[in-house]
């Protein structure tokens, strides 16, 4: 299973980085990233028949300028499906059930295959909140800027 980017998000940061001149976003990775935590911040994520189809994956591993952050993210994740899925904290099985659903030690990402298809599902509906909430695509630096705030307005 791979990390997947859906072309409209790609076309969306495609235009951030065509209107910018100093710095652009440099990897997909890096626009997965945002996404996906607008996703997790905003704890929805879209059904799993609307995850990007395989034609649009573009990793499957975690880039090396990522590689210390994975393991946020992905806590990140297991909080955001535990408060979604609506599991009181005091179910302790219940929790740990998710996250071996979710996280697989054996894989070169650690995560399962159905924990990489949640987190795409995260990430297609962030890049999508984002695309509705920050118009026109503004240089990188004001993008920012009002991802920072879009976030922050965001309900936990």
């Amino acid at each position: 299973m791979s990390f997947r980017l859906s072309k409209e998000a790609r076309s969306y940061f495609g235009n951030i980085n065509k209107a910018s001149s100093l710095n652009e976003l440099e990897t997909d990775w890096d626009k997965y990233y945002l996404s996906a935590m607008a996703g997790i911040k905003a704890r929805s994520r879209v059904p799993d028949d609307e995850e990007p189809p395989a034609s649009q994956q573009f990793l499957d591993y975690v880039i090396p300028a990522y590689d210390d952050q994975k393991y946020e993210i992905y806590g990140s994740l297991i909080v955001a499906e535990v408060e979604r899925e609506g599991i009181p904290w005091g179910q302790k099985e219940e929790i740990r059930q998710l996250m071996l659903n979710l996280l697989d030690s054996e894989s070169n990402t650690r995560l399962s295959d159905n924990g990489i298809q949640v987190l795409n599902c995260y990430a297609e509906k962030g890049s999508r909140l984002i695309r509705s909430e920050i118009k026109p695509q503004p240089q990188l630096d004001e993008f920012l800027e009002l991802y920072y705030d879009f976030l922050d307005d965001l309900e936990d």
